[in-house]
């Protein structure tokens, strides 16, 4: 078994966590109550920081090695594989929508809960895909040897809220994040 596997199966328990605030967020949103913009853009930018530089990558060096060993599982990792580069430019779009809000800009409202939206419904089918098809057939597939070899590929950088918090960097945040787990 994979020490990387299993952080990667906890990274997506900790984006859920992500995922059901958002959800609350733009809940709130489109009930026309104005939520927290710098906690959502914090949400964004951890997203972007850490599953654009950490996560997916490490996922795409899992999946070369799964195709380097045979064409099986190709269409869900050529899909997952897409859905890297898409997930990046939703969440950029949807980062620059709320930031656009907070620096007074003229948005639609509508406009802006689609692509939180939209992040959302992607990211979870995303996790969904990886977990109940890639996740388990690299389990099973790969060896000690392979795992060794990925680990050496993989980005060496711990989760900057979950692991090795950063409180300057996403403060409000993990305050939030606390918050929930304590009530």
């Amino acid at each position: 078994m994979s020490r990387l596997l299993d952080q990667l199966e906890q990274d997506h328990r900790h984006l859920t966590r992500l995922l059901d605030l958002l959800d609350t967020l733009l809940d709130q949103f489109h009930g026309g109550i104005e939520p927290d913009y710098e906690l959502m853009c914090e949400m964004l930018e951890y997203l972007e920081s850490y599953a654009d530089q950490v996560h997916h990558p490490t996922e795409e060096v899992i999946f070369a090695r799964l195709l380097e060993l045979g064409e099986e599982k190709r269409r869900p990792i050529d899909v997952l594989s897409h859905q890297h580069v898409l997930l990046s430019q939703l969440n950029k779009r949807f980062r620059q929508s709320l930031e656009g809000i907070i620096h007074g800009e003229v948005l639609l409202r509508e406009e802006v809960e689609r692509l939180g939206r939209d992040l959302v419904s992607t990211l979870r089918r995303h996790a969904d895909l990886e977990e109940t098809e890639v996740f388990p057939f690299a389990r099973e597939r790969l060896s000690e040897a392979d795992w060794r070899a990925i680990e050496a590929a993989a980005p060496k950088v711990n989760d900057p809220i979950f692991a090795d918090r950063d409180p300057a960097r996403f403060r409000t945040l993990f305050q939030h994040l606390m918050a929930q787990a304590g009530s």
